[in-house]
């Protein structure tokens, strides 16, 4: 091979070289430990200040390195689902709220797979009617056996099913705000 075929061959080789190493996924190398609640962590949606508001929370580690959290698990939940997020995150945390009172502070933090669900409960989180989220089957069911509700492991909450809680839910909360919307309205009803 002449001098000439190296020199046109080089370039190419160069940006080969320093192209192939973009293609891979990094994301092995990033940890998997979920962080801490602070006074400075706001929800990755609506920007509340998470120590703020009552019930369990979610947090995701994008395959980039960085922590988002969620003042909500319905929240973590729609993102973990959402096409423009899914093939992005690399783990999913919520709080376990196994023997915690609910509106206490909580940084027991269990793998979202792993979790077991409450749907239904009477309970509500930041945003509402919520998902409480346990570590184990026997805490979610004393959790029921207190506040009522449906227990769902993270693989029975299909896309689907979470939808259409998410449409029942509001539902629900259009009924409720159509009931008060017209305080004047209603009183006249009730007379």
């Amino acid at each position: 091979m002449g001098k000439r075929n190296l020199t046109a061959i080089s370039p190419l080789l160069i940006v080969l070289t320093l192209s192939s190493g973009c293609s891979e996924d990094n994301s092995t190398n990033i940890s998997s430990i979920p962080t801490d609640l602070t006074r400075e962590e706001v929800c990755m949606l609506d920007g509340m200040i998470l120590v703020d508001h009552p019930g369990p929370k979610g947090q995701v580690i994008f395959k980039d390195g960085t922590h988002h959290f969620f003042c909500d698990t319905k929240g973590l939940i729609a993102t973990l689902y959402d096409p423009n997020y899914k093939t992005k995150i690399k783990q999913a945390f919520v709080q376990d709220f196994g023997n915690r009172k609910w509106g206490s502070y909580n940084e027991n933090w269990i793998d979202v797979k792993q979790a077991f669900l409450v749907i239904d409960s009477s309970q509500f989180g930041a945003m509402g009617p919520t998902l409480a989220t346990f570590g184990t089957r026997a805490d979610a069911e004393a959790f029921i056996k207190e506040f009522g509700g449906s227990l769902l492991s993270f693989n029975e909450l299909t896309e689907d099913k979470f939808e259409t809680y998410q449409k029942r839910i509001r539902q629900q909360l259009r009924a409720a705000i159509g009931n008060i919307s017209n305080p004047i309205e209603a009183t006249h009803q009730h007379q």
